[in-house]
């Protein structure tokens, strides 16, 4: 019941926020993104359905899942994603780079 009703709402910010900006997903969303289940099934295919794509496909626990996510509507060439080690927290930290485009004056 709680990923119909998340993606209700996720439905109704993506399709005013995606057809003028860039948009960038991230967020601890408690959905296993590395095991095919209803909810991530579901979920992707609601990602898609708007041209989000998960920028990696990784482990981000303790665990070894994916709960962490950041999906994007930019091209692969402009932003980069990974997972890093950290022994001292449950999860893993993540970055995200988005390469913007130069302006000389």
């Amino acid at each position: 019941m709680k990923i119909i009703y998340f993606n209700s709402i996720l439905k109704t910010i993506l399709k005013d926020v995606l057809k003028d900006y860039l948009t960038i997903l991230i967020g601890d969303l408690n959905i296993y993104m590395l095991t095919e289940t209803l909810q991530s099934t579901t979920f992707q295919n609601l990602m898609y359905k708007y041209k989000l794509k998960l920028t990696f496909i990784e482990s981000t626990n303790i665990d070894n899942t994916q709960i962490d996510c950041i999906w994007t509507n930019a091209s692969t060439q402009q932003c980069h994603s990974r997972v890093t080690k950290a022994y001292w927290i449950d999860h893993k930290p993540i970055y995200f780079t988005f390469k913007l485009p130069i302006i000389e004056y």
